[in-house]
């Protein structure tokens, strides 16, 4: 999203997910390292990271978002937030009974030392038995935005979304995404 000022940019990129995350979770993103133009990456995360999600409380995610503030062009600017890595983690939630268990990861990190610089996906112990060579796997997959991920757990984990017209912020919120991504 673009901004007159990196605050405003990193604010502009910020409120969407936010809402969007809102439909899941009354936890707040909040940001580390700043507002400023830096040749190290900021990050979005919850203050509580993993955070507990839907009305049901079954699972928990924990979010880490990098970014860095750039200049724009033309109606992307003057300044923007371009990703430059995500780590978004499924978990079951840290209980007196049993300790939680990641479920599955979406991961995106291409300037980190890893021969793995593509988005994937891993599947955890906590997705139940699987071949082992399946465990540590690094499956492909597109980018995926916190939309998606927030639409999975509604759809197919069966989070009790917090909020009746969560599709219609979803869809709000990913299609403003994909106008002002480059």
């Amino acid at each position: 999203m673009a901004g007159k000022t990196p605050r405003e940019a990193v604010t502009n990129f910020l409120v969407p997910l936010q809402y969007a995350l809102s439909c899941i979770t009354r936890d707040v993103l909040s940001v580390r390292g700043g507002y400023n133009v830096s040749p190290q990456p900021h990050s979005l995360l919850f203050q509580n990271n993993p955070v507990i999600l839907g009305q049901d409380k079954r699972y928990t995610l924990k979010l880490i978002q990098q970014y860095y503030i750039v200049k724009g062009e033309n109606e992307r600017g003057p300044w923007k937030v371009s990703t430059a890595a995500y780590y978004y983690t499924v978990e079951t939630p840290d209980t007196h009974a049993a300790p939680s268990q990641e479920i599955l990861g979406y991961h995106w990190h291409p300037a980190q030392r890893s021969a793995i610089t593509y988005p994937h996906m891993h599947l955890y112990k906590g997705a139940g038995t699987l071949q082992h060579n399946l465990l540590k796997a690094h499956l492909p997959t597109a980018r995926i935005a916190i939309e998606d991920i927030v639409r999975c757990l509604i759809t197919q984990l069966d989070v009790v979304p917090l909020r009746d017209e969560w599709e219609a912020i979803l869809a709000e919120t990913q299609d403003a995404f994909h106008q002002s991504r480059t």
